[in-house]
């Protein structure tokens, strides 16, 4: 088993090392639910911390599903985790309107975060067929060519 303690400080972070967790999901306004944080919270805690740091990729607290601009909003927030933190991966939940996972959305964030680790976050609680969304999802991973 795997104890993976969210984190919205560097502070929390090192709290949660320190008392045994094995992985951080790392977020900000975790009273909307979570939010992207900072690219300067994600490179101090990824650079303080010896246990792997997953960083959400949410915009905004409105919904999950994702317009024009909030995917090109999330596209570069994981360019810069990628290529500027010591991130193990991302938290992601790309929904379209209908209560379904959106899978262009979805193709698109597993593309920018390339070799980076993957978790799909609570935004699956609000899906309305969750046995479907999760042979789209784990599909779409494990072909990303498809």
């Amino acid at each position: 088993m795997i104890l993976e303690v969210i984190a919205t400080t560097l502070q929390d972070a090192l709290t949660a090392e320190a008392c045994g967790a094995d992985r951080i999901e790392l977020i900000t306004a975790i009273t909307e639910g979570g939010l992207t944080p900072s690219i300067g919270l994600v490179d101090r805690v990824t650079s303080r911390v010896g246990i792997p740091v997953n960083v959400m990729i949410r915009p905004h607290s409105r919904s999950f599903v994702a317009d024009g601009e909030d995917m090109e909003t999330m596209l570069a927030d994981i360019e810069a985790i990628r290529r500027s933190t010591g991130a193990a991966g991302v938290v992601l939940g790309p929904l379209s309107s209908n209560g379904t996972v959106d899978e262009e959305a979805l193709r698109r964030l597993l593309s920018a975060a390339g070799s980076l680790d993957i978790t799909y976050h609570r935004a699956f609680d609000e899906i309305t067929d969750q046995p479907a969304a999760y042979g789209i999802s784990a599909g779409i991973r494990k072909y990303p060519g498809s």
